[in-house]
């Protein structure tokens, strides 16, 4: 899929998907795509997840972090569409810059409370 192409809007709104679908695939928990402002937020066993992407190498949302909206957040999906296949790190709300990469694939972050 080529993401290059889409605004920053819609390649948000692919990320949410994305991560929800990640989410129903790997956990038995509650997903919801809830439209808003961004203009959609994931929420997971009724917890706000943000969701932040990147479509090249280059760009880093993978944590500019404090800078960023995480208030509320439960958790942190950053979702890496710059491979062939999406990549989907699940962090902290509070997880710092240069630190989202170790944590891979860590569904279980969702199952804390």
């Amino acid at each position: 899929m080529v993401f290059r192409d889409l605004s920053t809007d819609r390649l948000h709104e692919a990320a949410t998907y994305f991560a929800a679908g990640e989410a129903a695939r790997r956990t038995r928990h509650r997903i919801a795509v809830v439209p808003e402002e961004r203009p959609f937020r994931l929420e997971i066993n009724g917890h706000a997840v943000r969701v932040f992407s990147r479509r090249t190498a280059q760009e880093r949302p993978m944590r500019r972090g404090t800078q960023q909206d995480v208030a509320g957040a439960h958790s942190l999906v950053f979702v890496d569409l710059f491979a062939d296949t999406p990549a989907f790190y699940i962090t902290p709300p509070d997880v710092a810059a240069g630190e989202v990469e170790q944590w891979r694939d860590r569904w279980d972050r969702l199952d804390a409370s």
